[in-house]
């Protein structure tokens, strides 16, 4: 974490062609590389070649990869041209599925046979009152044949003869049910009836024997024994996998299928190819060293970028500090030549939230909330350093879900000094303005803009803090006066002229009007203190004006939590609007660049291509 970010550092790589994955996977697997292809030569056929069998193996994997254990990533993915590789992996999958088809097909009977019990168990309930010999109905033929229909309850039944079957109605509403004999040309017809009108035709299986109730009583056990069938065949499917090599097969295709996204437009030619990029690494030796673990018989050269290439900005904050980087983003990417605000915005957004909602009991939980998400939501650092300053500014105000008394404030309490309230976060709004500006004259010294911008900023800042200290002792208002004269030297030293005099001038007034005028939006921070501690006073107002202690409890809580809901969105939409708005325009543009390393392909076969594509 520093004042401002790093530049990504361009790396170039000369690496043999049948090296070429082993390398860009190495890199990639530190975690602080962004692959760039760059150049106008045509890329690279090698990958385009793996299109076809990684297009296979993704169709085998959509039916069979629930059969497969996890793939293993052995030290190199590919020992020989990865287009053979790629067809030897798929030999040992095809050579699998090839020894696995009986106990595929035996599977499958098993699934349909578990279909079957879930279709027929709600059917012999509705049977089980009814003396019917479902053997026989399962064993009608050659001429006869047994059926069963199952129609919504909002169906319109067929036309049957009433002797050729039984009309019973299924449990809870469910619809209806119909079973009998029929000769096997009006079975079809009254198949297709039924489904035309949204039923359906279960078929008939061999298991069942004697009357519904006993069929039903059977069931579990049926049940159970198939269900153990299924979790057997299973097992065997994944055991002759292992014996068949599938795991590191899928291993070499899934690293296969990640190289082939992230180096789609890697320049090859001949027998070496050219892989280049970005990096945060401070010098080469860490990435050599992925390299020669790697086997790879290559070395990484640190070379000035491209002329039209543009460096990605690193920012290293700690993970605590990234959340916050959601404020920052909201405006863009810092550059190189700007100050990363990350550490700023984090100290303000926490000192604004918690005067704005200072109470021990309401930051106790938002702090749990945080805590609670911290496995959940990687956001959750921001809650817990807002929770904590409502917290601290509870204790100084004396709050504890809006009981006085049980804890003394500190400093005061909202409502007895409203006017100290609503200056404090002005006095404060100044200080962070005032930062804001000094960050910008700094940002001019790293761009090289030279004395005039830090000049011109001192006679801001002059002048600013002149008017405002004016407020208070008159005297003070030389300040403003020895900002304008600092002004009109700056000026007239840069380009003596009238015309830049009453520019440098007029610029002067219009910065030190949006200044005021941001200043006094801080007050906002003290009026929804005052709205806080007013609104925990209506709560206990209310909670008096009830008679059953019950309920008076009842109101306590539910109005806590109702404030801190209420009060947590809208005081982070105001935190927010005075960080990006007030204090952000003062010194941040965001033209940066993100810094986006590509991930390694993961156990699960997952990849983040982080590769971008650029042309001379």
């Amino acid at each position: 974490m520093g004042l401002r970010p790093t530049s990504a550092r361009w790396f170039e790589i000369v690496v043999p062609r049948e090296d070429t994955h082993d390398a860009v996977e190495a890199l990639a697997r530190e975690g602080r590389v962004q692959f760039e292809w760059l150049g106008s030569r045509g890329a690279s056929s090698e990958p385009q070649r793996l299109q076809e069998p990684i297009s296979r193996y993704r169709a085998l994997a959509m039916d069979y990869a629930r059969f497969w254990p996890t793939p293993v990533f052995e030290r190199r993915c590919c020992t020989m041209p990865v287009e053979m590789s790629a067809k030897v992996a798929l030999h040992r999958i095809a050579h699998w599925r090839d020894a696995a088809a009986g106990l595929l097909h035996a599977l499958d009977d098993a699934k349909r046979e578990l279909s079957a019990i879930a279709d027929w168990s709600p059917v012999l309930r509705a049977l089980s009152g009814v003396c019917l010999d479902l053997g026989a109905l399962a064993g009608a033929g050659p001429v006869l044949s047994g059926y069963c229909l199952v129609l919504p309850a909002q169906a319109k039944p067929p036309n049957l003869n009433p002797q050729s079957g039984l009309e019973l109605p299924l449990s809870q509403d469910a619809g209806r049910v119909l079973v009998g004999v029929l000769p096997w040309s009006d079975v079809q017809r009254l198949c297709r009836d039924g489904q035309a009108a949204g039923g359906r035709c279960l078929a008939i299986p061999a298991w069942l024997r004697g009357d519904a109730a006993s069929c039903l009583a059977a069931l579990p056990g049926r049940l159970a024994q198939t269900e153990q069938r299924i979790a057997s065949l299973e097992a065997q499917l994944r055991a002759l996998a292992l014996e068949h090599g599938v795991d590191r097969a899928t291993g070499v295709l899934e690293r296969l299928d990640w190289f082939q996204t992230t180096a789609r437009s890697i320049d090859c030619d001949g027998h070496y190819c050219w892989v280049t990029g970005w990096t945060s690494e401070p010098t080469p030796e860490a990435m050599n060293d992925a390299l020669r673990d790697s086997g790879v018989r290559a070395s990484v050269s640190f070379v000035d970028p491209p002329a039209d290439a543009a460096s990605p900005s690193v920012t290293d904050n700690p993970a605590w500090l990234q959340p916050f980087e959601v404020f920052t983003r909201a405006m863009g990417v810092p550059g190189a030549a700007e100050t990363d605000p990350t550490p700023w915005v984090a100290v303000l957004v926490s000192v604004l939230f918690g005067y704005m909602c200072g109470d021990v009991g309401h930051g106790s939980l938002i702090l749990a909330a945080g805590l609670w998400l911290r496995r959940r939501n990687p956001m959750w650092p921001l809650l817990v350093a807002c929770g904590l300053a409502a917290m601290a500014f509870g204790v100084l105000y004396g709050e504890v879900f809006g009981f006085e008394g049980l804890v003394g404030p500190l400093w005061l309490h909202p409502l007895e000094e409203p006017m100290t309230v609503l200056a404090t976060p002005v006095v404060g709004g100044a200080l962070v303005l005032t930062i804001g500006v000094i960050l910008h004259a700094v940002q001019s010294c790293w761009r090289g803009e030279g004395r005039s911008q830090r000049m011109a900023d001192s006679a801001q800042l002059l002048v600013y803090w002149g008017l405002a200290l004016a407020l208070w002792r008159t005297e003070l208002g030389w300040l403003a006066v020895a900002g304008v004269l600092l002004c009109m030297a700056n000026r007239l030293w840069c380009d003596r002229s009238l015309k830049s005099l009453a520019i440098g001038l007029g610029t002067l007034a219009e910065g030190t009007f949006s200044l005021l005028l941001n200043t006094l939006s801080f007050a906002r921070v003290g009026a929804f203190a005052l709205a806080h501690a007013a609104l925990e006073s209506a709560v206990f107002g209310v909670a008096e004006a009830v008679r059953d202690p019950w309920a008076a409890a009842a109101v306590v809580i539910l109005g806590n939590l109702a404030v801190v809901v209420v009060e947590s969105v809208v005081v982070m939409i105001q935190t927010t609007r005075l960080v990006l708005f007030e204090f952000f325009v003062r010194f941040f543009e965001g033209r940066g660049r993100a810094f986006r390393p590509v991930a390694s392909p993961g156990p699960a076969g997952g990849q983040q291509p982080g590769c971008t594509q650029t042309r001379r």
